[in-house]
Order: C-alpha cells, then sequence, then structure tokens
C-alpha cells in the first residue's frame, strides 16, 4: 500500500508541476513571432548587432552552406561578413510556436534575394524553412538558443527529383556498351550532330568518330565507366568520370584508364553530347 500511495503522490507532484507552467501563453507566442519579425528586419537593414542581440550569449547558429557558429560572438562575425557582401531582401515568417514554461521551439519558412554589392555579378533567390529554440531570460523577454536551417532549393548542378542525372549517367552506360558492340545506330542517336571529340589518341566530328569506330583493326573488349558524376545547369548538362577498358588499334594494345568529361545538350526532351574530352590517367 505504501509503494502504491508513494506512486500516486508522484503522479500527482508530476501534475501539479505540469499545471504550473505556462503552456502556449498568447503574449508568449505573441513576443517569440516579434523576435522573427525583428531578426527579418534587422537583417534587411544590415545591421548584424541588432540581428544577434535577439540571441543568448551562448546561442548555436546552424545555417545551410556555413559552418556552425557557437556563441554570439561568432554569430556577429558571421552575419557582418554576410551582410558586407550583399543587400538582402529577406522574409522570415512563424507558421508554429509552441511554449512550455521558459523553453519554447518556432518553425515557419524563409525565402531571400541577395543582390552583390560588387558590381557584374547576378542576384541570386533561395528558400526554405527554419526551426528555433528560444528560452525565457531573467526580465521575461524571449531570446534565441538555437536556429537551424534548410534550403528547398537542390545542390548546384542538380535537379529536385534526379530525373535528368540518372538519364545521363544511363546515357553514358549505353555509350559503353555501344563502343564495345561497335553500335554506330546507338551511338548515331546519342551523339548530337555537331559533336567534336577531343580524345587523347583522337580528335574529330561525329561523321569521322563513327568512321574510326566502323575500322576492323579497333577492337574494345570491355569498357567499364566508375566515378561518374553529373551537374545539370537547365538544358545544358556537363557528365564526368573514369573510364577503365581493354582495346587495341591496328594490333597495338591500348588498354588503360582515363578521365573524361561529356558535355550534354538537352533537345526536344533527349540528351546528347556535344562534345567530349578525355586524357589518359598514368
Amino acid at each position: 500500500m505504501r509503494t502504491t500511495y508513494a506512486v500516486i503522490l508522484c503522479v500527482l507532484l508530476l501534475l501539479v508541476s505540469g499545471c504550473a507552467q505556462k503552456v502556449n501563453d498568447p503574449a508568449d507566442v505573441q513576443a517569440i513571432k516579434k523576435t522573427v519579425d525583428d531578426y527579418a528586419k534587422a537583417f534587411n537593414a544590415g545591421d548584424a548587432d541588432q540581428a544577434v542581440a535577439l540571441m543568448t550569449d551562448k546561442a548555436i547558429y546552424a545555417d545551410i552552406n556555413v559552418p556552425v557558429a557557437v556563441g554570439k560572438e561568432a554569430i556577429r562575425s558571421l552575419h557582418q561578413a554576410f551582410l558586407s557582401q550583399f543587400k538582402a531582401d529577406f522574409s522570415m515568417t512563424a507558421e508554429d510556436v509552441r511554449v512550455a514554461g521558459d523553453l519554447a521551439v518556432a518553425r515557419g519558412i524563409w525565402t531571400v534575394k541577395l543582390t552583390p554589392k560588387a558590381q557584374g555579378i547576378a542576384p541570386a533567390s533561395d528558400g526554405g524553412s527554419w526551426i528555433v529554440v528560444c528560452a525565457r531570460q531573467n526580465d521575461g523577454s524571449w531570446k534565441w538558443d538555437w536556429l537551424t536551417a534548410n534550403s528547398n532549393q537542390p545542390l548546384p548542378g542538380s535537379t529536385v527529383s534526379g530525373e535528368d542525372e540518372q538519364a545521363l549517367l544511363q546515357l553514358e552506360r549505353d555509350w559503353s556498351e555501344a563502343f564495345v558492340k561497335k553500335d554506330v545506330a546507338a551511338l548515331d542517336r546519342i551523339l548530337a550532330n555537331e559533336f567534336q571529340a577531343n580524345y587523347v589518341d583522337f580528335v574529330g566530328n561525329k561523321k569521322q568518330f563513327l568512321s574510326l569506330l566502323k575500322r576492323s583493326d579497333s577492337k574494345t573488349e570491355s569498357a567499364v565507366n566508375s566515378e561518374m558524376r553529373a551537374l545539370v545547369f537547365g538544358d545544358r548538362a556537363i557528365v564526368n568520370g573514369l573510364a577503365t577498358d581493354k582495346s587495341s588499334m591496328g594490333g597495338k594494345d591500348t588498354s588503360g584508364q582515363g578521365r573524361w568529361t561529356d558535355v550534354f545538350v538537352k533537345r526536344d526532351g533527349r540528351w546528347q553530347i556535344v562534345t567530349g574530352y578525355s586524357t589518359k590517367v598514368q
């Protein structure tokens, strides 16, 4: 019985403790949303000091594309370096705020247009989501103790779905297979009409390349690609990798490894190679 009473007492104490905490008090929610608005205003004004004044001395700032900054001074330096290079048109909206006692979590979305202060550089735009952990201070105010953000944009040179990258890598596999089989029709589809080769043992256009492939003294037993990477920029793309082949030309062994780069263009929904470059790996 004593054990039962002790458990009941502990539960009651926890319930009382929980009830004593302020949970999602409207005044707290509004105060935290105001810190979000104030940060955006300070950022747009290029005022690093005012932006960082909203954070605790030991705040952690984990923004995209930069190392994590720990402490107000490190965060201030990061802001000053950034704002000295760009004029920002920044918005930050709080979509949800949850308060429990002296701690709170807020999340939302952000957008930004960055105009470089240096001449001749195009503006850049981005957007994403953010999460802030807030701590109530001794004077009752709220400050940010932890901020992390992400971006909705794909990595440079990549697409959101990844479909183009996969299609390009498959074309490179098809290229290798067609080269081994001397499949001129397949290579004719993969190569654009203006294709130009700049290879270790051959420099020429599409017609010359396909003629070389038809030669009876040219033989490729195997061709394997590895370390491939595709970078997509709209309707242009670059794919590079490492080729390992077993081949001969005119009875001479030409086997080995080479680093290669292919430049693609997309026309009517189809990727084709417009130029290729390779160099031997010694």
